[in-house]
């Protein structure tokens, strides 16, 4: 049986009418195919385990092994095997479960010879392309694994394959290694465009496919191989091989750029002296609060008599006290909260999940740590005035910051060191 003039095929045929079986082999010898008798099921499956045959043509109606257990056995041992099955008297349960196990192709005895050759020709032919297709493979996976940088080859939203870079980084021997742990690439994603990963298998594939704007994703990636150090960010881009769904994503580390990015992003949404959130920042963390359902309340003070802090005692303690006040406040509120320099020596503390009782606690919690605080370079005490408004549904930001403005005039108006609800 010559396959592209080169391949070798085993086929083994068990069969146990002697004149049926020698008429098979006789049949099908020659070109590049070797044929094997086997007269009974207990020969039949021997033969297999030795020889194994990539087709297999039996009778059901064997002695010693029943044809079903040999089809049976021989499928769990090689599930690519091709399978043509012969029969004598029509049994339909036989069939049935036969084709159930999986056969190529059945015949009645006796076989056509013309039939029964053209049906392993066709199996060959199987063969052949399932032969190429797996050189075709190993071929492309080698070509990805001289990549310089981490890929991943994805038929649908299945990675069948990812290269020795990105296998090395995640401390993986192979590709073959994260089949066997069961790991894939999401056990390791930690984020997607700045949000929380949920583990999902294909999530990262289908938000990339799907982008109707076709951007670059970035991938945050845990660093197995080094397990205190930071994780380190990619830029993914991926290609489409024509007419099919199998798709190239290729990873470049973007870790550098990342550190800057986000360094300059810090600079450019905080106020300098402080490192308190700057105006613009906190009207854009507003905007994003009020779209929510969540009830939130904002606090506005200001320091009393700063200008004479400046005029006696020059603007670098001013600066120290606007510092150390930041710091003051950063200690006093919860890690959710937002403080913002609003300008001068205004600030305010945006409280997400905060009701009007907690919002005069807090502020009234930072009135008395300001009046009983030392600050650098002022031998006197040093107080605030607090304005707390809480948001009401469909108030604009302005109109909030507003409010808080109108409260806290009135502190400093009313005698100063205190808190207005406003």
């Amino acid at each position: 049986m010559q396959l592209n003039g080169k391949i070798l095929l085993n086929i083994l045929v068990v069969q146990g009418d002697t004149l049926e079986r020698k008429r098979m082999v006789d049949l099908l010898e020659g070109g590049n195919a070797y044929v094997h008798g086997a007269v009974n099921g207990r020969e039949g499956l021997r033969l297999f385990h030795d020889l194994k045959p990539e087709i297999l043509i039996m009778d059901l109606n064997i002695e010693q092994l029943d044809g079903l257990l040999l089809l049976q056995e021989a499928r769990e041992a090689m599930p690519s095997l091709k399978v043509i099955v012969t029969f004598g008297s029509y049994a339909p349960y036989g069939l049935v479960q036969a084709v159930e196990l999986g056969v190529d192709k059945f015949f009645r005895l006796p076989v056509d010879g013309s039939q029964l050759r053209e049906a392993v020709m066709q199996c060959a032919r199987d063969i052949s392309m399932t032969r190429r297709m797996a050189h075709a493979d190993y071929s492309l996976y080698r070509l990805l694994d001289f990549f310089p940088g981490p890929a991943v080859l994805v038929d649908g939203v299945d990675v069948t394959y990812m290269n020795q870079p990105l296998s090395i980084f995640l401390g993986l021997d192979t590709a073959e290694s994260a089949c066997a742990l069961d790991m894939g690439l999401e056990d390791f994603i930690l984020q997607q465009n700045n949000e929380i990963y949920d583990g999902h298998p294909h999530k990262w594939i289908e938000s990339m496919v799907n982008d109707p704007v076709d951007r670059d994703h970035v991938l945050h990636i845990e660093n197995p191989r080094n397990p205190g150090s930071r994780p380190r960010v990619f830029s993914v881009t991926f290609n489409q091989f024509p007419g099919t769904d199998m798709r190239l994503f290729s990873f470049q580390d973007v870790s550098d750029l990342e550190d800057e990015r986000v360094h300059f992003q810090g600079e450019a949404s905080t106020d300098p002296l402080t490192k308190a959130f700057n105006r613009r920042s906190l009207m854009e963390k507003l905007s994003r609060l009020r779209g929510t359902d969540t009830a939130f309340g904002l606090i506005m003070f200001d320091i009393d008599h700063f200008k004479s802090v400046n005029d006696t005692y020059g603007h670098d303690v001013g600066d120290a006290v606007l510092r150390e006040m930041a710091q003051l406040v950063r200690d006093q509120v919860r890690d959710g909260d937002v403080l913002a320099r609003w300008g001068g020596e205004e600030f305010i503390v945006l409280s997400p999940g905060t009701g009007e009782k907690r919002a005069i606690k807090v502020a009234e919690r930072l009135r008395l740590a300001v009046k009983h605080s030392a600050f650098t370079g002022v031998p006197r005490r040093i107080t605030a005035s607090f304005g707390i408004v809480m948001h009401t549904p469909g108030e604009t930001g302005d109109e909030l910051v507003k409010r808080a403005d109108q409260a806290l005039y009135k502190a400093k108006d009313t005698g100063r060191d205190k808190i207005i609800f406003g």
